[in-house]
């Protein structure tokens, strides 16, 4: 836990109703529940920036003790808020999900990167924010991370938070990284809770490749997949991604 033991902060526990279990060879893993705050009914958006950094501090200790377990080879962590979203219960929580088994994107996905360096001798996303950089999809700089929106966004709002420094999972974040990271998370996910928006976010990393680069990715969850995106596997967004980095850019801009 983050904090004394009486009086702690952000805590981590076992999952009472896991998907995988260190004792089953066939879903091998673990699943916790970050438990983000004592208080009850509390937003994350409502907490201050410290305490944010504090979950952040606390997704990056489990992350790096998971990786010790030589069986796990994919760790996912992630956030439901609100019931479109998938939160079962109204406490601030959020979960790590980390398994032997690697989803069937991910090994795709990691190829095409693969050939990405291979054909153009740099790393793609290093080239998607030299490209992204102060365009109509771009949200905010900072020092240590960035925000934009990506193009053909799946998600009605959806937005990324990126580290400027190429680092494979979270548990390699400098604390400087993980604080500015925790002010950019809140002010935007304070736009969400403005407009009663639920959403996801996870991280998307890949433990023990250095080529990744990762990011959080906020997936709001205003409109439902309906026939046509579950049937045809065509996602409809109505959202523009440059709509949505304004409405973002709102949160960084106000009060200045």
């Amino acid at each position: 836990s983050i904090g004394g033991k009486k009086k702690w902060r952000v805590r981590v526990i076992k999952n009472i109703f896991p998907v995988v279990t260190p004792d089953n060879p066939k879903a091998y893993g673990y699943q916790e529940v970050v438990v983000e705050t004592p208080d009850y009914g509390v937003d994350i958006s409502l907490l201050p920036e410290s305490h944010i950094a504090d979950i952040f501090r606390a997704y990056a200790q489990r992350v790096k003790k998971l990786q010790l377990d030589k069986k796990i080879r994919y760790i996912l962590v992630f956030k439901n808020n609100g019931g479109r979203a998938g939160a079962s219960i109204n406490h601030a929580h959020s979960q790590i999900f980390a398994s032997a088994y690697v989803p069937p994107h991910v090994t795709p996905r990691r190829k095409r990167a693969q050939e990405y360096r291979i054909l153009h001798n740099t790393h793609y996303y290093n080239d998607l924010l030299v490209k992204e950089e102060r365009g109509p999809r771009w949200i905010a700089s900072g020092n240590h991370v960035c925000a934009l929106t990506p193009y053909a966004s799946m998600y009605n709002y959806e937005a990324w938070i990126m580290p400027w420094r190429r680092v494979d999972n979270v548990s390699q974040l400098r604390q400087v990284e993980l604080l500015e990271m925790a002010r950019y998370l809140k002010k935007m996910l304070t736009r969400l809770y403005q407009e009663g928006l639920p959403y996801n976010y996870y991280l998307h990393q890949v433990v023990g490749d250095q080529s990744e680069h990762l990011y959080l990715r906020i997936s709001p969850r205003r409109d439902v997949w309906a026939g046509l995106e579950l049937g045809s596997r065509l996602v409809v967004n109505s959202i523009t991604p440059e709509d949505a980095a304004v409405f973002y850019r709102t949160a960084f801009t106000a009060g200045e």
